[in-house]
């Protein structure tokens, strides 16, 4: 049973930033098709426009709804047609940071840290630890304050960590 959802969102902020790389990749696609025209192809920079592309497409298209049931947290991100989706077991979840702090995740000795969130999305960076199969890992995502709330009223033996 659904407790709480929410999708990301998009920021104005952000996505001026995203133009701005867009206008930057335009820019470096044709200096590429100059050069290659010339004939002096950059097989190095093809390759990087296309990983640059990838890196865009993958920041600030795929957009992630968060869903919080009884038992468990789900994250479904989505690209065209694509859908996939990553589950945590509330059970499993052992502290959370209301900002991003690097240092916390190599203080708990975290070894697999998963990226949950749209570079567009204007919310601030929440951090959540969770065991699985008896490792400590780390979930980045950003979600809004009652979404927060209602992850802690289910769970309220999380602790938060500074």
């Amino acid at each position: 049973m659904v407790k709480y959802q929410e999708t990301s969102q998009f920021c104005k902020e952000k996505l001026f930033w995203m133009g701005l790389s867009v206008i930057a990749l335009i820019i470096w696609m044709g200096i590429e098709v100059q050069s290659y025209i010339a004939g002096k192809p950059s097989f190095l920079g093809i390759a990087y426009i296309g990983l640059f592309c990838g890196l865009l497409l993958w920041r600030y298209a795929v957009r992630y709804t968060y869903v919080l049931t009884n038992q468990e947290l789900i994250i479904t991100s989505q690209f065209l047609y694509v859908s996939r989706t990553f589950t945590v077991s509330l059970d499993s979840l052992e502290s959370y940071c209301n900002q991003y702090k690097g240092n916390i995740f190599k203080r708990k000795g975290v070894s697999r840290l998963v990226h949950r969130y749209s570079a567009a999305d204007g919310r601030t960076t929440r951090m959540l630890t969770f065991s699985q199969k008896e490792k400590p890992c780390g979930l980045l995502l950003k979600i809004s304050d009652t979404f927060m709330n209602k992850l802690k009223t289910l769970r309220p033996k999380i602790y938060e960590t500074m």
